[in-house]
């Protein structure tokens, strides 16, 4: 039989008929293959766009296929493999492996700290959110640990009772003579879930095709605009750890090269990396540690033995994949204008790091809520993952494969600090993380617009709701002599509804940049309007004057968020309650600590605080505070004109509250979420006009049985669509022309 070099030599003097003789080209290996793939998909997603969303389902059936026997082979390969050790073995396992994954965790904090300094500036703001209201999710931890029913744990896919119960039983067999009889069956077993997966992963072409033109025919461009810092903090903050940080740490107490550790798992890797999802490569992670030793001529059945526990035993613990998400709740922050400092990274990223011995679903709303970061915020965690996911599943699998590469290393014996290494690590990898940082700072001043725009957003706003357009503009001096209140059927035979209104009382009354006189309250009177046939008069006011002039007949009712109390109905009549808006303080961003707690706001020395009319709250604030002096002023607005020279804040409703600090970003909206209070917020008419009372009763009753109220607090209360959202770009739509756009 030729080799390689006699054919080399020979090559020209064949004759034509023997070439048979040459080797069969190289059949194209698997991970080439899902490569070709994941390119094709998003290659489909553009040209096709939303057209391919359906095929979504075929990959999320894929990665079920692959999810099949997983815990069956975790079960039967932890309780097998931790059976045949000694005592000793087993208790060498869980401190060595224990100590290389603390270092693993501290490095990795520390590196995901330091991709801060790498976001550029921003000015932050964002709308009420219902979230802000709600308890944060508790994480049970003894549901997640302990498998009090290890068949409940099974169909909730616990994954660390699952495999504190076969740690459990793989300990108990230990000490048991007579086992080879169960120990064969179930080695058995897990060579046919082996079987099975490759089986499977035969048709990983497929699947992973089938998910990536489903993102990438579905993600919208303005929502990736708006994450590509996180994007790019993420993918370098990938990178460094995966491919830097890692094998540096295996390579310094290991005899193996930096080649070989980044090399001969790199099949493993991408598709890790194309399917987002760990899960799947469990048993080709083990493989591939044993291969690492067999290389080396030092593996043998006690290294393969223990890759085959650590890895289904180091899965359950959090990886620095699971750990990127304190990478996103650091974008969060800053985000939202939160500076977080170490001190405060400190107590976060450990809480972070017990949690997610849980799920990543719980563990980001919890560190929202523990920075006073809106917890819708998470919603943006939930399309990011979209692109996330793939390079989060990267760093797991070499995050699981360094720590099995070393655990056995050390367990067998043949781990040891090489100093040369060491220095050279320690010396390159500062200037590893500062380049990259610094080029990543860099891009990201260069491509990302941080010109702050929310206070556009909230000027443009105009209708959740287009109506027929009855609107008369009127003058005060313009309106007929009011000779009283008027009852409904006066106000359709004159054909004209009378609406008195705070000119500037964000978000239920103000004008947007158009001149438009907009807001929920507008909206909804001119719903009214239309329903009762007869056009609308929008007349102004001010708080002095309003409980008067409605009295008087100048309007038929009152809007702009009216707070309902004890004092006001005794002058005039209230519909039922419009809404429920919550208390809460507007201060200059630089001195929300001062308001943080009871204690800073009474150590804190004289406090004015401002408020559009008397607030009910009002006197128990000034029974609690001493300190505390109230004024009352006619508009929201002075007080941010007036730039905290007269006033330190402002007592206002959450909901408007928030829509001002967007006009206004150098101030913030702060509440107790423990001692949040509510307050009604009604329409007002004659004391004595029964008539009209009534009437605005059940008609505000249909309106929010009709869930129309629901849009309005949708769109201007929590600024749901207030950016409408365009159609999604593709190919095929927007290039070609070959389909039409859906209306």
């Amino acid at each position: 039989m030729l080799d390689k070099t006699a054919v080399a030599d020979v090559n020209n003097d064949i004759e034509p008929e023997k070439e048979s003789i040459e080797e069969p080209k190289k059949k194209m290996s698997m991970s080439t293959l899902v490569l070709l793939s994941f390119a094709a998909g998003i290659a489909a997603g553009l040209f096709f766009g939303e057209m391919l969303a359906w095929m979504s389902v075929i990959g999320d059936a894929f990665i079920k296929l692959l999810q099949m026997t997983i815990i069956p082979y975790i079960i039967v390969s932890l309780i097998s493999s931790l059976g045949s050790l000694t005592l000793a073995q087993a208790k060498s396992l869980g401190v060595k492996v224990g100590k290389l994954m603390l270092v693993i965790w501290m490095f990795g904090l520390l590196s995901m700290f330091l991709i801060k300094y790498s976001f550029p500036d921003w000015q932050a703001g964002e709308f009420f959110s219902l979230t802000a209201l709600q308890d944060p999710n508790s994480i049970n931890l003894l549901d997640v640990y302990i498998p009090s029913n290890p068949f409940f744990s099974l169909s909730n896919s616990y994954i660390p009772a699952i495999v504190l119960f076969c740690v459990a039983t793989g300990i108990a067999l230990i000490s048991i003579d007579d086992k080879e009889s169960l120990m064969r069956p179930m080695q058995l077993l897990g060579e046919s879930f082996n079987k099975v997966t490759q089986s499977i992963v035969k048709l990983m072409p497929i699947g992973i095709f089938a998910m990536t033109a489903a993102t990438a025919g579905t993600m919208d461009f303005e929502e990736f605009q708006k994450l590509q810092v996180y994007f790019v903090a993420h993918v370098v903050m990938t990178l460094i750890l995966t491919y830097w940080v890692l094998p540096a740490i295996l390579a310094t107490i290991t005899p193996f090269s930096y080649r070989d550790i980044t090399g001969i798992a790199k099949d493993a890797m991408i598709t890790a990396f194309a399917a987002g999802n760990i899960f799947i490569i469990i048993p080709l992670l083990i493989q591939r540690t044993k291969e690492l030793f067999h290389k080396y001529d030092i593996g043998d059945q006690q290294t393969d033995d223990y890759a085959n526990i650590i890895i289904p035993v180091v899965f359950s613990f959090p990886n620095l994949g699971k750990l990127l998400t304190i990478v996103f709740v650091l974008f969060a922050a800053w985000f939202s204008g939160k500076e977080i400092d170490f001190l405060t990274y400190l107590p976060m990223s450990i809480n972070g790091l017990i949690s997610l011995f849980g799920s990543v679903y719980l563990t980001i709303p919890m560190l929202l809520d523990s920075l006073e970061l809106s917890s819708d915020l998470f919603q943006l965690y939930m399309v990011s993952s979209l692109f996330t996911s793939r390079f989060t599943s990267l760093l797991a699998a070499m995050n699981i494969f360094i720590l099995a590469v070393g655990g056995t290393a050390m367990l067998v014996g043949i781990a040891k600090v090489s100093y040369t290494r060491l220095i050279m690590y320690s010396v390159l990898t500062p200037v590893v993380i500062g380049v990259s940082l610094l080029g990543s700072s860099w891009l990201l001043s260069s491509i990302v617009n941080t010109e702050y725009s929310m206070d556009e957003v909230v000027a443009q706003m105009s209708a959740a709701e287009k109506v027929p357009d009855q609107v008369t503009s009127f003058r005060w001096d313009e309106l007929a002599e009011a000779t009283g209140p008027r009852s409904v059927a006066e106000i359709k035979e004159s054909g004209v509804l009378r609406v008195g209104y705070n000119p500037i009382q964000v978000p239920f009354s103000f004008y947007n940049a158009q001149d438009e006189l907009v807001g929920f309250d507008v909206e909804l009177m001119k719903k009214l309007a239309t329903e009762m046939e007869v056009k609308i008069a929008f007349v102004p006011y001010t708080f002095a004057n309003v409980l008067g002039a409605i009295n008087q007949g100048q309007f038929d009712i009152a809007i702009s968020g009216l707070q309902m109390t004890t004092k006001r109905i005794e002058h005039v009549g209230f519909t039922t309650p419009v809404l429920d808006l919550h208390y809460s303080f507007v201060v200059k961003d630089h001195r929300a600590d001062e308001f943080k707690t009871d204690k800073m706001l009474r150590e804190a020395g004289p406090l004015r605080i401002a408020s559009v009319g008397s607030y009910s709250i009002i006197p128990h604030l000034q029974k609690k505070f001493t300190n505390f002096t109230f004024d009352t002023i006619q508009s929201d607005r002075l007080f941010f004109e007036d730039d905290g020279q007269t006033w330190d804040g402002l007592m206002i409703s959450l909901e408007a509250g928030k829509t001002w600090t967007i006009l206004y970003p150098e101030y913030t909206t702060l509440y107790n979420r423990e001692e949040i209070k509510s307050f009604p917020a009604s329409y007002a008419v004659a004391r004595d006009n029964a008539s009209l009372q009534t009437f605005l009763n059940s008609w505000l009753a249909i309106q929010k049985s009709s869930g129309y109220v629901d849009k309005l607090y949708g769109y201007w209360i929590l600024g749901e669509n207030a950016k409408p959202k365009k159609p999604r770009w593709s190919v095929i739509k927007d290039v070609l022309h070959w389909v039409k756009e859906e209306s």
